[in-house]
């Protein structure tokens, strides 16, 4: 009986640690899904924990993707790194990161420039 119950007690345990393992993107600006009405001049990423970028890559429309080498060098919980200038158009932002723990993450952002015309 006395097993059991370390058993569950370190099994309850282990889940808790891994479900707060990896640095998650909480929030972003642009937002995802987001349309704007004039072109960024940069993307700032909100993490749940530090976390060190290391690879971003912007594509447009159909257009072949393109790496942005300028990421920061230090971790962190803010991150925002200049994009080189955009045009009309709909965007992905794909971006891979370490966070502290060593755990690698990665995820995709959409969105779209459409200036207003008037």
């Amino acid at each position: 009986m006395r097993f059991a119950t370390v058993a569950m007690t370190l099994a309850a345990w282990l889940i808790a640690q891994s479900a707060q393992a990896h640095a998650h993107l909480e929030k972003s600006t642009p937002a995802e899904g987001s349309t704007l009405s004039a072109p960024p001049a940069a993307v700032e990423m909100t993490f749940s924990e530090a976390a060190r970028l290391t690879a971003l890559w912007i594509q447009r429309d159909q257009e072949q993707r393109r790496a942005i080498k300028d990421l920061p060098a230090n971790a962190g919980t803010v991150l925002r790194v200049a994009l080189p200038v955009l045009t009309s158009g709909a965007y992905v932002l794909a971006w891979r990161a370490v966070g502290a723990d060593g755990h690698v993450t990665s995820g995709v952002l959409h969105f779209a420039v459409s200036p207003r015309v008037g």
